[in-house]
């Protein structure tokens, strides 16, 4: 059988566990390293020295790739096991998922993902146009459609959308997968404004939500379990807000490569303990960079922040910008989390209100639902970031899709 033709879940997770473990004396310029480099095809070569070039980064990646593994291998074999899977957004959290036993699968972290398969991520965002869809719809869920219409990837048992009113794009391709791949969906909506009245709707949506899941799953909610999740969640947000105050100094010691590692771990893992590790590993480079006086090298010369989405696509183009023009990557839209709560575990009540205001105020959400001006929305997040962590270059990287953004934006700049 081709290698493509093989579940790609299980050659995503071969490719992880082999770069789980990279050793702290490799040497890259050793005759049989080069042998190694030069057979592998040029992304896979760029992706591969962005993990380890780097002796911190190598440290922060071998943390990552161990738990992504292990994580990928769960929904692998959750049907065997008796466990649901569903299908969830960039802007739900995973944790009400694991406090009820369901493994939660961001769909554009699978996309994402799908590029380190040897044959690429470009045929299944094309099958799935081929299929049906227009492309001009986003292809950070486009990705994992193509591997369903591939026959690549299980159907989960449930989609949830947590982005109704927000990113529309995507509550059209989970309608579409819904109704195409016949699986039962779904959707939470999101109000206009970013007051407490909109939070109590929306709290109560999700509320409705949770008690569904309750019963496709058969597991009722126990408070203890949901304590415990969120209190990992809780700690994770500690340490990567810890990481946050570290990037406003300058020059900036957080290497380019972490934002990366924070997207994928946040939108899966939150509220598991891998999720903690992955953070506390990151925390502890840094920590030590800022004390050796490390940062980008030779020096830093521009401190970028992505207006809107980063590039997930080749991880090699930051590490590039890095290296050849000292440009310190602080970060994107989607890693926009000064404004996370931490949860009240005081009571069942307290847990539900906190997650359901961690998802209120997820990035995208916090800025898509409302007017562009409007307070808590695109304008006042974009300049206190800019402020806060002395950003002196935005990029703006919107996909066709993102029309609303297209033209927020251009308001934005003009007003400016």
């Amino acid at each position: 059988m081709s290698e493509d033709k093989i579940n790609a879940l299980e050659r995503m997770i071969e490719t992880f566990l082999m770069t789980s473990n990279l050793p702290e004396d490799m040497d890259l310029e050793s005759p049989d390293m080069k042998v190694f480099l030069e057979s592998m095809p040029e992304g896979k070569r760029t992706a591969f020295l962005t993990m380890a070039k780097d002796l911190d980064v190598r440290k922060m990646s071998n943390a990552f790739n161990t738990a992504m593994s292990k994580y990928w291998d769960t929904v692998l074999q959750a049907k065997s096991r008796g466990k649901k899977v569903v299908f969830i957004p960039f802007n739900c959290s995973p944790e009400i998922f694991y406090a009820l036993d369901i493994i939660p699968v961001g769909v554009e972290v699978l996309t994402t993902f799908t590029a380190i398969l040897e044959e690429g991520l470009e045929k299944y965002l094309d099958l799935a146009v081929e299929r049906g869809l227009p492309d001009t719809m986003c292809s950070s869920q486009r990705g994992t459609v193509g591997l369903l219409e591939a026959g690549l990837l299980d159907k989960p048992d449930l989609l949830v959308n947590g982005s109704l009113g927000s990113c529309d794009p995507n509550s059209k391709i989970f309608e579409y997968m819904s109704e195409k791949f016949d699986i039962p969906a779904l959707y939470l909506d999101i109000p206009f404004y970013h007051d407490q009245r909109s939070l109590d709707y929306y709290t109560k949506g999700f509320r409705q939500v949770v008690e569904v899941l309750e019963e496709l799953s058969g597991n009722k909610l126990d408070v203890d379990r949901l304590k415990e999740v969120c209190e990992l969640s809780n700690r994770a947000t500690e340490l990567f807000l810890e990481i946050n105050e570290i990037k406003k100094m300058i020059p900036n010691p957080v290497p380019n490569y972490y934002n990366q590692i924070h997207l994928g771990t946040k939108l899966l893992m939150a509220g598991t303990q891998d999720a903690v590790d992955i953070f506390q590993t990151a925390l502890d480079v840094c920590q030590a960079r800022l004390k050796k006086g490390s940062h980008v090298m030779p020096e830093e010369k521009i401190r970028l922040m992505m207006m809107y989405t980063g590039l997930y696509f080749d991880g090699g183009v930051h590490l590039w910008l890095e290296e050849e023009m000292g440009v310190s990557y602080l970060l994107d839209l989607l890693v926009y989390y000064d404004f996370n709560p931490i949860i009240d575990t005081s009571n069942i009540e307290t847990m539900i209100n906190g997650l359901a205001d961690g998802m209120f105020n997820l990035p995208m959400t916090r800025q898509l639902k409302g007017g562009w001006d409007m307070p808590n929305n695109w304008l006042q997040d974009c300049l206190y970031y800019v402020d806060t962590y002395k950003a002196d270059c935005l990029v703006f990287t919107g996909h066709t899709a993102c029309k609303q953004v297209w033209g927020v934006y251009r308001l934005q700049l003009s007003e400016s």
